[in-house]
């Protein structure tokens, strides 16, 4: 593994380095010169271990993203400047030539590519599933997220979802998910950013479990970089750290989300940094 950590050093100093250049909003120049290109056996031997990684046993990690901007100000913008060790990067908009341009290259490293479809409002939630699932085929994506909010979805979403054929994401409230449709659902995600303390949190992921009765191996908790939490001290956290551990501890569970993982990304110091030690927290045998 010694190699994949110097790799993983040099991949991280380019995109800080290039993210660190200016902290003007400016647009950004893709024609970079990447780890593929200047070692490519390293980083042949960098990709046969990650895909090994993501086919073992491990805590998945799940992001949403921003994509598709009409501006691009930072790396945040671009599906490769994402953690390499991400399992699952949820697209929220149709995707942009650059996405497409991406796509080879992250799916090199094992990472699959979801869409995500608004179904928060009843009235044009059957026609954003309609319009996701071409995506995916078009551009043959791995899967769907369906985003429910606080509304309970219609079951002929996910009934269309599943004729379909595709990997099926719920983000929201399980509970509102009707019985025989949870069947068709792969993995679900629960925001929990507005917790405010583990003790809350806990009582949240016995409630998912026990009384709405989702798999531990199927839910994912989601909370954002920037958030915190307190601890069982009642001190203030970062919540993906405590959210992290909770996913190992309360279940254990499938993994974690992020949540606005691009905001303030072309800041080192902030939501890369912090994505990456809740990834290295939940699977510390792999870094």
């Amino acid at each position: 593994m010694k190699q994949i950590t110097i790799l993983l050093a040099s991949a991280l100093t380019l995109v800080l380095s290039l993210a660190a250049c200016d902290n003007e909003m400016e647009t950004i120049d893709r024609r970079t010169v990447g780890p593929e290109a200047q070692d490519p056996a390293l980083y042949a031997e960098y990709l046969k271990a990650l895909s090994a990684y993501k086919a073992s046993d491990h805590f998945l990690t799940y992001a949403r993203m921003e994509n598709a901007p009409e501006v691009s100000t930072s790396p945040r913008d671009y599906l490769h400047a994402m953690p390499d060790s991400l399992d699952y990067i949820a697209l929220m908009r149709p995707l942009s030539p650059f996405d497409c341009e991406d796509l080879p290259g992250v799916r090199a490293k094992g990472t699959k590519i979801l869409l995500c479809a608004d179904c928060s409002v009843a009235a044009t939630a059957a026609q954003a599933v309609e319009d996701a699932l071409a995506q995916v085929a078009a551009h043959g994506l791995d899967g769907l997220t369906i985003y429910g909010g606080s509304t309970a979805p219609d079951a002929a979403l996910f009934d269309k979802a599943a004729r379909a054929g595709t990997f099926l994401v719920f983000e929201g409230d399980p509970a509102l998910v009707s019985p025989e449709s949870r069947e068709k659902i792969d993995l679900y995600v629960r925001d929990v950013t507005g917790v405010n303390n583990v003790f809350t949190l806990q009582t949240e992921v016995d409630y998912m479990l026990e009384r709405v009765g989702i798999p531990a191996a199927k839910l994912l908790l989601a909370t954002t970089p920037d958030s915190r939490m307190d601890d069982a001290a009642l001190q203030a956290q970062e919540a993906l750290t405590l959210v992290a551990r909770a996913v190992m501890t309360y279940g254990p569970l499938a993994g974690l989300a992020v949540y606005d993982i691009g905001k303030d990304y072309y800041d080192p110091s902030t939501n890369y940094r912090r994505t990456k030690a809740a990834i290295n927290l939940l699977n510390p045998a792999y870094n």
